[in-house]
């Protein structure tokens, strides 16, 4: 037997094993409301109305969960990632809330072609896990939302959100806790804001 016939084997031994290795599996997270059902206590608009599709940074338009380092280093978790694109999650978590505050009398997606006298436009800067020097993190959202009169075209009030709630840990699950976290206290606070410009523009 010669050494190339006892090397040839082994080393298609090696290469099996290698591709027969199982990779990681890929956890996947949704942003869920943990509100009650409950409606508002403040007065309910007699105006429909339209949340449009926010705009995003393009790489906010992906389904990965983006991390900062102090460095300026960015990245995202190789094994985890969202159900949906960020922008989506949180849109889909402010229509549930405004739905069961009951606002508006009625309450349109993006994708509907009904009319209603007011819009919602969104610009969303930041969504990512982010890291200091000191090993601590936190969850960054940055969002800005604007009320438009859609007969007039008239800005009717504006408002930018910085959400920064810490994480629980310092890996993919602790900055999936503090974004989902972040989503509702954006979603909250605007659904507050947005009961201040129901009563001030009647």
């Amino acid at each position: 037997m010669t050494l190339l016939s006892l090397i040839f084997p082994a080393s298609m031994l090696i290469l099996l094993g290698c591709s027969t290795a199982i990779a990681p599996s890929i956890h996947e997270y949704t942003i869920y409301s943990p509100h009650e059902a409950h409606p508002s206590m403040v007065a309910r608009s007699s105006k429909a109305l339209r949340i449009a599709a926010t705009k995003s940074v393009p790489s906010l338009l992906s389904k990965h969960i983006y991390y900062l380092r102090p460095s300026g280093e960015s990245g995202h978790y190789l094994y985890s990632r969202w159900s949906d694109i960020p922008p989506v999650l949180i849109e889909r978590n402010l229509h549930t809330l405004l739905e069961e505050k009951a606002l508006f009398s009625a309450l349109l997606t993006s994708g509907s072609h009904a009319n209603a006298e007011w819009i919602l436009e969104s610009d969303l800067s930041a969504f990512y896990h982010r890291f200091d020097s000191r090993g601590n993190s936190q969850a960054v959202i940055d969002m800005t939302y604007r009320l438009i009169d859609s007969g007039t075209k008239r800005l009717i009030a504006s408002k930018r959100f910085l959400i920064t709630p810490p994480s629980p840990t310092e890996d993919a699950p602790g900055g999936v806790k503090a974004l989902t976290q972040a989503t509702n206290e954006l979603t909250e606070q605007c659904t507050l804001w947005l009961a201040e410009q129901i009563k001030n523009n009647p």
